[in-house]
């Protein structure tokens, strides 16, 4: 068999591994393509006007691939090199699902965007299976997470107000917090949780929320924030308060914050109520 033959051989069996599948006006493409976590990829078509639009579905958000969009600043540089490189765009849902997608108008675009999207697709969910922070860091600040948002859940009177890692601006993902609480159809309150399993990550935990707080001030939606809460960890190894005061002087003095300490955390009753 010369080289040209076993081209025509390996081209054959790529073509069989195709598979489609229609639902509606749309069309599930099922690709040769696999994830390290050994999912294979799909994409959407469907024709929208005069635009023929490739998503995916919403199954990356949705979890459907078995993993979590990490909100981690090493993750995010790939994830955003990832969606630059391949032009793709996202739009979000009322429920919170995100879909990523590329668009055409020219027919003859159609079998590039289906390849950008599913190697974008294939990338990210990849890259999303490998740990960029220490392990013990991780679960320090997923079970303060919890801790946080089960009590807030027991004080708050009417729970349709307060959404879970939330962004403030569906178009820009890396606003993102820990909670939002919608006061009425034109106010919230930012909520950022403060932690850390030693003092350097504790006191990047404050930088982290003050950055965010400064980043809402730049999207459309400034003008609904009403108040920022911070919520800081007094049970974490990384509290030294002797040490951690003077970045959450910075904090109140440059965002505002409300700033209310887990052991005096009665004070979110009437913050959220």
């Amino acid at each position: 068999m010369n080289l040209l033959n076993i081209f025509e051989d390996v081209k054959n069996s790529f073509f069989g591994i195709w598979q489609y599948r229609e639902r509606g006006n749309t069309l599930e493409i099922i690709t040769p393509y696999a994830t390290t976590n050994n999912r294979f990829i799909s994409v959407f078509l469907t024709k929208q006007g005069d635009k023929y639009i490739v998503s995916d579905g919403g199954w990356v958000s949705s979890g459907v691939y078995d993993i979590k969009i990490k909100d981690d600043t090493c993750f995010l540089k790939i994830f955003y090199h990832f969606k630059n490189s391949y032009n793709v765009e996202e739009i979000s849902s009322k429920d919170g699902i995100i879909y990523y997608y590329n668009k055409s108008v020219n027919i003859i675009d159609i079998p590039s965007k289906i390849f950008d999207l599913s190697l974008f697709i294939q990338n990210i969910v990849s890259v999303s299976e490998i740990e960029f922070e220490n392990k013990e860091e991780k679960n320090v600040r997923e079970l303060f997470t919890s801790k946080a948002n089960d009590y807030i859940k027991s004080i708050v009177t009417n729970l349709d107000k307060i959404k879970f890692n939330r962004y403030l601006d569906p178009h820009k993902r890396e606003v993102k917090f820990n909670a939002i609480y919608y006061i009425n159809d034109s106010k919230v309150s930012l909520l950022n949780y403060v932690t850390g399993s030693s003092f350097s990550y504790f006191s990047n935990s404050i930088f982290k929320a003050n950055q965010l707080y400064e980043m809402a001030e730049d999207t459309a939606y400034k003008n609904c924030i009403s108040s920022k809460i911070t919520v800081v960890d007094t049970d974490a190894d990384g509290y030294i308060p002797n040490k951690i005061s003077p970045y959450l002087y910075h904090l109140i003095n440059h965002t505002e914050s409300e700033i209310v300490e887990w052991n005096s955390r009665e004070k979110l009753n009437y913050l959220l109520n």
